[in-house]
């Protein structure tokens, strides 16, 4: 293998989109803009900044008009910037927190009987937050095998839920139930007893198969 080749091949690593150009940087083009943008206003207004404190010159009210001009401009600048950079970061957040449910986990390859299966073993071996974590993904890899819902990454459990009151309501009561029990263990890192853990595996083993004997109209 050549260097090239071999560089080539190291540069498909995901931790290296960026430097390969395959990640847009949403956060340096909006600051490339900003910047453009209060140049051409510089540029464009015209202030006599040493009339600005001589009082009774020519021009000193309309210097001051401009410059509480530019100062709201490049204000309203900054704000519509960090606003951006926000929703920017919160939107990447979102889709961190929901790929994490997948994490590691083939959504291709996988079943949902497999992943109930992974389930159990992770919850023998001591790993109870992967447990419900691969009892969930069963339950939402089904509903995207059998059309219901698509798998979105960008939305949260609670989205799910309210956009599948409208597309199968029969399963909100039992998936309510389900993530409730998720969010106490992933998010709230808290341990289920055996006798919790298997109540939570057979609800989503039932709920699994409800879905997979669902039939669309």
């Amino acid at each position: 293998m050549d260097f090239n080749h071999a560089m080539n091949e190291a540069l498909k690593q995901r931790k290296y989109d960026k430097l390969a150009g395959r990640i847009f940087d949403w956060r340096e083009w909006l600051k490339e803009r900003a910047m453009e943008l209060l140049t051409r206003l510089l540029e464009s207004i015209s202030i006599d900044f040493s009339a600005l404190f001589k009082p009774g010159s020519n021009g000193w009210i309309n210097d001051w008009i401009r410059v509480l001009r530019l100062a709201g401009i490049i204000l309203l600048v900054i704000v519509f910037v960090r606003l951006a950079l926000y929703i920017i970061k919160r939107v990447k957040q979102r889709n961190k927190a929901s790929k994490g449910i997948f994490e590691g986990i083939d959504k291709e390859g996988s079943t949902a009987a497999g992943l109930l299966e992974s389930s159990a073993r992770l919850a023998a071996g001591g790993y109870p937050r992967d447990a419900v974590r691969y009892g969930l993904a069963a339950i939402l890899l089904a509903l995207d095998r059998k059309k219901i819902y698509r798998l979105n990454y960008t939305k949260t459990n609670g989205q799910i839920i309210r956009e599948l009151r409208y597309k199968a309501p029969f399963i909100i009561p039992a998936l309510s139930s389900i993530v409730d029990v998720f969010n106490i263990v992933w998010f709230g890192h808290r341990n289920l007893t055996v006798n919790q853990f298997n109540k939570y595996w057979q609800d989503a083993s039932i709920l699994v198969a409800e879905v997979e004997a669902y039939k669309n109209e």
